[in-house]
């Protein structure tokens, strides 16, 4: 006949029927009758309360809990654990809780908080998180003889946090990848990389219809699946494998996807799904940004490769001219320098160097409509301080011109002579046949819009195979150098390239000038003085 007590306790739920199944006089704790009072005592409160609760009593720690407990021994442990030895039931984890279990021998509770425990309770290895207090459950006699384990699964809170937290640091490092769509796959796959939820092992993007793998993919990556995912829109999975849609916002009819591998230790639920698909948001993001800039930047280049043509090209096809321009904004081919070589009257030159303040559209059409006034100038003026005097005046008008350099110079072969005026621009230099190097420091003034004074001119001689050489700032200055030391080393390239003809003068001064390329904008004009 079963005990009075036992009857009351577990009169109630599924755990009191299960409870009562048990031949407990087959187990160490022997017939509920002849359990002691602190033991029953323990078992009712246990079986009273809807908190997961676990006793366990005797050598063994045989097991006894209730039906918020059961929920934690998943799918194959119980009703199996019930009148089990605890290190039998969680043989698993046994080593992850045995320090707990020793302390309360001792005498001592515990409190812990969110420990990581590996369990196989449903058929597979599952990554989970507990919080729980472990109490010494004494006999009659003040002597440990079990624990009382109140607990909470919190495997859902703390996966939940992992994941918003991993969100959070993916949004961080794609922003810090800029506006490039390789660096964004980049950061995708550095930050998903061998993860404990999701790791990325293909991204595709392309026209739409026409996908191709930018990363990866992993070779059980399947066609079909791809396939279906891009024409569905939809997430696919096989297995552990999820294949995910990016959502692009509509960027010339472009379409992706990202190929996710799901963790080993947590299932692939609806809330994996859930967090795969926000991954894809956030990359679809970045991917939208980085495809915006990359189509803004092919339409910049190809206005700047309109205006390269319009603005740097010389407008005439003069013999032993040879004309070099290297912007400094990337995607941009043209800046705030310039040059022109005009043909004045009598087989003369006309040459003007510029470089006005700043980089980009804005300074191109400014350096474009001072490049126009400066022809104009020159041609009607036919010398150079009086075109500079007139550019001088024109540029006070122009916003932003403020402050640009110039040099101008009108080149006469027939009479033998170098016409120029410096508007606070880098000296230009005349290659001998001999292999010397003059420097025109003559004729400087300041940079436009501050002078009022007309603007002095100066003359220097020059012979048939003599080499004009100018440039702007762009090819001297770098950072840790002077000017002085600068100027040397351009006389020292000029000379070694006695005697090359006018292209490979300007290549040979850029490469040497600017090994790793320019960066300002560089604008080089070289003229052969022709017998």
């Amino acid at each position: 006949m079963r005990s009075p007590w036992f009857l009351r306790a577990t009169a109630r739920g599924a755990m009191g029927a299960a409870v009562r199944s048990v031949d407990w006089a087959a187990t160490p704790l022997g017939p509920p009758a002849a359990w002691p009072l602190p033991l029953r005592a323990a078992v009712e409160l246990c079986l009273g309360t809807e908190f997961p609760v676990l006793v366990t009593w005797g050598p063994e720690l045989t097991m006894i809990y209730n039906d918020g407990y059961r929920e934690m021994l998943g799918t194959d442990k119980h009703p199996g654990a019930l009148g089990s030895p605890l290190a039998a039931v969680w043989a698993e984890v046994w080593d992850a809780i045995e320090p707990s279990v020793r302390e309360v021998e001792a005498g001592r509770p515990t409190w812990v908080v969110d420990q990581r425990l590996v369990m196989h309770r449903s058929g597979f290895d599952e990554e989970t998180f507990f919080t729980y207090s472990y109490s010494p459950l004494l006999d009659v006699d003040g002597q440990v003889r079990g624990l009382l384990d109140i607990a909470t699964e919190s495997t859902a809170q703390v996966v939940e946090r992992r994941r918003v937290g991993q969100l959070s640091l993916l949004q961080s490092r794609l922003q810090a990848a800029g506006p490039d769509v390789g660096a964004v796959v980049a950061a995708a796959a550095a930050t998903l990389a061998d993860g404990p939820d999701l790791t990325l092992v293909g991204a595709a993007l392309g026209p739409r219809g026409g996908l191709r793998w930018v990363h990866g993919p992993a070779d059980d990556v399947d066609a079909a699946l791809v396939e279906r995912a891009a024409r569905t829109a939809t997430v696919q999975q096989a297995g552990r494998l999820l294949v995910v849609p990016l959502p692009l916002v509509a960027i010339d009819d472009r379409e992706g996807l990202l190929a996710l591998r799901a963790g080993a230790l947590r299932p692939v639920d609806d809330q994996l799904r859930t967090f795969a698909r926000l991954v894809a948001d956030a990359v679809a993001g970045a991917l939208t940004g980085a495809l915006r800039h990359e189509r803004e930047v092919g339409m910049l280049e190809r206005v700047s490769d309109v205006l390269q043509r319009a603005m740097l090209e010389p407008p005439v096809d003069r013999p032993g001219v040879a004309t070099r321009y290297v912007p400094a904004t990337r995607g941009l081919a043209v800046g705030g320098d310039w040059y022109d070589v005009a043909d004045l009257p009598g087989g003369r030159a006309g040459i003007v160097v510029g470089d006005l303040v700043g980089h980009g559209l804005e300074s191109a059409s400014r350096m474009g409509q001072l490049r126009s006034a400066a022809r104009a100038l020159l041609l009607r003026t036919d010398a150079p301080a009086p075109a500079v005097d007139g550019l001088d005046a024109f540029a006070r008008t122009l916003p932003g011109a403020e402050y640009a350099t110039v040099h101008c110079g009108v080149l006469d072969p027939a009479a033998g002579t170098y016409t120029y005026t410096s508007a606070g621009h880098p000296p230009a230099a005349v290659l001998r046949t001999d292999g010397t190097v003059t420097w025109l420091t003559g004729a400087r003034g300041t940079p436009l819009t501050v002078a009022r004074e007309p603007r002095p001119h100066d003359v220097v001689a020059v012979a048939a195979g003599d080499v004009v050489v100018l440039c702007t700032d762009g090819l001297l200055e770098r950072r840790g150098s002077d000017l002085r030391s600068r100027l040397a080393a351009l006389e020292r390239l000029l000379v070694g390239l006695v005697g090359a003809d006018p292209d490979e003068i300007a290549d040979g001064v850029l490469a040497g000038m600017t090994p790793e390329g320019s960066l300002d904008d560089t604008a080089v004009v070289v003229h052969r003085v022709e017998g």
